[in-house]
């Protein structure tokens, strides 16, 4: 099986790649991917940021009962400040001075007589899917395309008005599997006061995934101080409002704000970065320092006090893992949308 795109072998581990329950929504889109008629199909993934869309496409896209239906697959992300440049040189995975229609015509041509599997994640516009959409030759062999987006209209546009797959927020119980999991089986015994106030947590995330992931990342930072998780407990049923989007504001708000106060200009520094950009390690340490962010500490050089940052902030789930280097190290992180849009209003309000 051809690859265009290989997934990299850490992708797994990420948090916001933690898939609980969605058993019955992973194998409909399996059933719509793998079978169905031989003329190409658009198969779209609908909900707002943070509940999970671009882990089902992962998880679907990596499924080794996928790969072995389809002879090449490939997966970029569009975002929404896209570009189609980097759309198709994203999808040929390489990097290449060609204008954008020679690049075109070479995907068309790499993709023409293969059963493809293309993975268009995170769309907002019609415009971008006409954009791109005449690269991706219907060969009738069964090859499909996956697209998630936030945007009801797009979805339907791109799949012919066929009705998208609208991702629900998760119930309590996978709600509360989702936390145990990234929580109590991780830090070891728990008493069950913890689980109670747990229980409380999760309920109170309104069922979106981005939202349980942030918090136990804030939880598992505070360990077991159980005036600390009751104070956390109270916050979120004050943060949670009825408007979804909303809600995942205040509740990864309430992650930024209980951020050490030398972490919190590292984190809104990420402001100048672009939507979905691979943001590696080596430059930010250099821009964090010439602002002046790194506190010089006995013993360490400026590299190790950067790290123990970066890491502080992926143990809170605010950014992840993107790659690491050969030799084990953070490469490249970046940050899921919903996050970059509340360091956006924050750097607004500073």
């Amino acid at each position: 099986t051809g690859s265009l795109v290989s997934l990299p072998e850490h992708a797994v581990e990420q948090p916001e790649n933690t898939m609980v329950g969605r058993e019955n929504e992973f194998e409909m889109m399996l059933d719509q991917l793998a079978r169905g008629g031989r003329e190409l199909e658009v198969v779209s993934i609908v909900g707002m940021g943070g509940i999970g869309k671009t882990t089902l496409a992962t998880k679907l896209y990596s499924d080794p009962y996928i790969m072995s239906r389809f002879d090449i697959r490939a997966k970029a992300t569009v975002s929404q400040e896209y570009c189609v440049r980097n759309v198709l040189l994203g999808l040929l995975s390489l990097t290449s001075d060609e204008p954008d229609d020679q690049l075109a015509d070479r995907l068309q041509k790499h993709l023409k007589g293969r059963r493809y599997l293309v993975v268009i994640d995170d769309i907002w516009s019609t415009e971008a899917w006409d954009d791109i959409k005449l690269c991706f030759p219907d060969c009738i062999n069964g090859s499909r395309i996956l697209l998630t987006t936030r945007n009801v209209e797009v979805a339907e546009y791109a799949s012919s008005g066929k009705p998208p797959h609208h991702m629900r927020l998760m119930n309590f119980d996978e709600s509360w599997n989702l936390l145990h999991k990234m929580i109590f089986d991780k830090e070891g015994s728990y008493s069950p006061e913890f689980e109670n106030i747990g229980k409380q947590i999760a309920l109170k995330c309104g069922g979106l995934p981005l939202a349980i992931t942030v918090i136990a990342g804030l939880l598992s930072k505070i360990g077991q101080r159980l005036d600390e998780w009751q104070r956390i407990a109270e916050n979120v049923s004050l943060v949670v409002s009825t408007d979804p989007e909303a809600q995942c504001m205040r509740v990864l708000a309430l992650s930024y704000h209980h951020l050490p106060s030398h972490l919190k200009p590292c984190f809104l520094y990420f402001a100048i970065f672009a939507e979905d950009e691979e943001i590696y390690v080596n430059k930010l340490v250099e821009l964090w320092a010439v602002e002046g962010f790194l506190n010089e500490e006995e013993g360490k050089s400026i590299e190790e006090v950067a790290t123990t940052c970066i890491n502080e902030l992926i143990d809170r789930s605010l950014i992840f893992i993107h790659n690491f280097s050969f030799r084990g190290r953070i490469e490249s992180c970046g940050m899921h949308d919903v996050t970059r849009e509340l360091y956006l209003r924050e750097a607004r309000n500073m």
